[in-house]
């Protein structure tokens, strides 16, 4: 929980960070920096792989509280759409909850268990990332929250 904290933040600050050494980033071959990919729906796809890992655990307690009242239980996700390109995730800011939480974040999910995908999934959570390493907070103020569950039957 705390690596989740600690790497919330970093992905926090590393978003307001701006490269100012222009001659040095053009010359990736002599600086072994990678060659970013061009297209952004390769970055999507991997911000939304990242977003779900990290909110992992947050994810699968709001698919097993769904899902008990069937007698199911989730044991992972999967993707809710073919297309490589498909954003599972999506952030937006400002909302009805503003005065708590910084952003909303939508995750687009396939819940699955060990047999079957159960169907598509889309939660809502409100998100507070300055919340993430403190402690004893009030029942309130969490860190994150679900606001919203639906489910479509495949």
């Amino acid at each position: 929980m705390r690596i989740k904290r600690i790497i919330m933040i970093m992905l926090l600050v590393s978003s307001f960070t701006i490269s100012t050494n222009v001659a040095a980033s053009n010359n990736n071959k002599e600086n072994n920096i990678p060659n970013f990919p061009e297209a952004n729906s390769l970055n999507n796809r991997y911000f939304s792989y990242f977003i779900t890992d990290l909110y992992r655990e947050e994810i699968m307690e709001a698919f097993q509280s769904y899902y008990k009242s069937k007698g199911l239980k989730p044991t992972g996700f999967n993707p809710s759409s073919e297309d490589p390109d498909y954003g599972m995730v999506s952030i937006y800011f400002g909302n009805d909850f503003s005065e708590k939480f910084t952003y909303m974040l939508k995750v687009s999910l396939s819940p699955t268990t060990d047999e079957k995908v159960l169907g598509t999934d889309t939660l809502y959570f409100a998100v507070e990332p300055s919340r993430q390493l403190m402690k004893d907070l009030p029942k309130d103020y969490p860190p994150i929250k679900l606001v919203k569950y639906e489910h479509k039957k495949p």
